[in-house]
């Protein structure tokens, strides 16, 4: 599903090469999910770009055969196939378009780019060079996310007329960025409720939002800062299918036990477990049924840097990624729509859209049917 290229799979024998650049908090969990790619000959680790020295002896204590450089170029002109960027989100496209130049295949963190434009020439540069971009959030990888959007699929809540959806945490104490660059509770969380719900329900037309700032100072990275950006927004949207979808996101909530997505049909009510990006199980009501049916995660070892997993596997088998990247850069319109909406106090429109999505329906973690014998490994290692 991505820019409908075909691209050669790699002849190395180790695998294909993965790099990095930035060197926060995220890096530690993408490094787990290469570990499991590495030891399976997927893949193997290539150089890690850290701008800030005074982090180098922490990740090489952590990591005592990293391979730490200080330049960008020093990732570039390697020879990894792959390059994951996780550095603060003003840089992601600028470094993307270097990456694609340099001929390697690209996994973007969340947001693609700060604006359409910025994400837009991501896109078209990759097309021109042929590599394959993938771009966070990864919910839609998620077995959990995926046996949902089937029970929608297939009908058995009838018509979807209206879904509830949060996520939200304390808010992170370790950059700035999340409080000072318009990212917000937006880009960091919504994007998630908004990937899973969009794909599910389809583009959204209108957005009706509003925002509050909850906390006014924040002790982040070491330092005392004021908060002059919302941390908090209520939204509701209509999606041109009809439904309607109502969003809760915060950097200012402490703990919550409610379902992570509630979706209420004219047949059945169906209930996510825990949010999208960590799903504990789904459980539906049907009239049909009568009564709750509850279906654990078919693979609980997912992890939200799934999208790594797929792209190495997919550059493996000289196949596209499972990802419809005309629908991230709706996503950037939506918050971008949502952010003026909070602002102005009226409702905004949207007028992008993108191809119809359909959920998986093959393979062992799409049909549920595969024996789990070791809930520790993930459904394709189940041998």
């Amino acid at each position: 599903m991505l820019l409908g290229l075909e691209v050669s799979p790699t002849s190395d024998r180790r695998g294909v090469g993965v790099g990095f650049l930035g060197s926060g908090s995220v890096l530690w969990a993408y490094l787990r999910a290469l570990d499991q790619l590495t030891v399976r000959g997927l893949a193997w680790q290539g150089p890690i770009s850290a701008r800030r020295r005074e982090t180098w002896s922490e990740i090489e204590r952590r990591r005592p055969a990293v391979n730490l450089v200080p330049k960008v170029a020093d990732v570039l002109s390697s020879d990894v196939d792959v390059v994951v960027i996780i550095t603060p989100p003003a840089s992601h496209a600028e470094l993307a378009i270097a990456a694609i130049d340099a001929g390697k295949h690209v996994l973007i963190e969340k947001p693609m780019g700060m604006t359409r434009a910025e994400a837009e020439k991501v896109l078209a540069r990759a097309t021109e060079q042929r590599v394959r971009v993938v771009a966070a959030p990864f919910v839609l990888l998620a077995a959990t996310v995926q046996a949902l959007w089937r029970v929608v699929a297939d009908g058995e809540l009838g018509a979807v007329h209206s879904v509830r959806a949060m996520y939200g945490n304390a808010g992170p104490t370790w950059a700035r960025w999340f409080f000072e660059s318009g990212v917000g509770p937006l880009g960091d969380l919504a994007v998630y409720n908004l990937k899973t719900l969009t794909a599910m329900f389809g583009p959204i037309e209108t957005v009706t939002a509003m925002g509050t700032t909850a906390v006014l100072s924040r002790e982040v990275a070491g330092s005392r800062i004021d908060v002059g950006e919302p941390d908090t927004f209520h939204i509701i949207v209509r999606h041109r299918s009809g439904t309607i979808s109502s969003l809760m996101t915060s950097h200012a909530v402490q703990q919550y036990r409610r379902p992570g997505i509630e979706i209420y049909g004219t047949e059945g009510t169906a209930n996510l477990l825990g949010d999208d990006h960590s799903p504990a199980g789904l459980e539906v009501w049907t009239n049909d049924e009568g009564s709750w049916r509850f279906t654990p995660p078919p693979d609980d070892t997912w992890h939200w840097t799934d999208g790594l997993r797929e792209l190495v596997t997919s550059l493996s088998a000289s196949r596209a990624p499972f990802q419809e990247l005309q629908q991230d850069l709706h996503l950037i319109d939506v918050l971008e729509a949502i952010r003026l909406s909070a602002r102005a106090g009226e409702s905004v429109s949207v007028s992008s859209v993108f191809p119809e999505l359909v959920p998986p329906t093959s393979g062992a973690a799409a049909s549920g049917q595969q024996h789990v014998h070791d809930r520790s490994r993930p459904l394709d290692e189940q041998f």
